[in-house]
């Protein structure tokens, strides 16, 4: 028998690489406003996914950013308060800068009321990398997309569904410049330091220990 998994944001890169690992009915609402009005349905599991994620963006767009990622949360676990529930959250998580990590950060500490939680720091990259420049004084666990949604799909499989808890989704401990010269072999280094001096903001992390 298929498990029926609500995904949010089910529209979105990650969701498409993840139903690729695992066998299920999946409805995104990336067309529903889930700061307004969730309606409700049927499910084995809801994975919560959906996100503003424009870190830098988010410094201007505050109400929305916050609108969607806490208050937006807050109606899908008040929704959903009887399915069991993955989080999709952020590495930034850990030492929150900026608008859009403490937004992610409420989201946790909103998820963590539900009785049977599941919240997965993660991090994760279009593969091959795209840019020309990588963080070499940036740390993570995170990886490429493809690889996140397949760890993602083992944890969708193996989880409970009844143990709350945070976990951190990823592979190895490796710096962004290492993550990205796996596919982008002539990727140049550059600095967390440098580009939120640049952008004239405290904004991104170096590290989520």
């Amino acid at each position: 028998m298929q498990n029926k998994i609500l995904i949010t944001g089910g529209t979105g890169r990650l969701a498409a690489e993840l139903k690729k690992h695992i066998e299920a009915e999946f409805v995104g609402i990336e067309h529903w406003d889930f700061t307004y009005e969730v309606p409700r349905g049927e499910y084995d599991l809801v994975v919560h996914m959906g996100a503003y994620t424009d870190v830098v963006k988010a410094e201007k767009e505050a109400n929305k950013c916050f609108q969607i990622n806490a208050f937006g949360t807050f109606q899908i676990v008040q929704t959903y308060k009887d399915t069991p529930l993955i989080y999709i959250s952020s590495e930034y998580c850990k030492n929150p800068l900026g608008v859009y990590a403490l937004t992610k950060q409420l989201g946790e500490e909103i998820v963590k009321t539900h009785p049977h939680h599941l919240i997965l720091r993660t991090l994760f990259k279009p593969n091959p990398f795209p840019f020309e420049y990588a963080y070499e004084d940036q740390m993570t666990q995170g990886d490429y997309i493809d690889v996140v949604a397949g760890i993602l799909a083992g944890i969708i499989k193996n989880w409970d569904r009844k143990t709350s808890e945070l976990r951190y989704l990823g592979t190895e401990r490796k710096s962004i410049f290492q993550l990205a010269q796996k596919t982008r072999p002539d990727v140049k280094p550059n600095s967390v330091d440098d580009y939120n001096k640049k952008i004239g903001k405290n904004l991104i992390p170096k590290d989520y220990e």
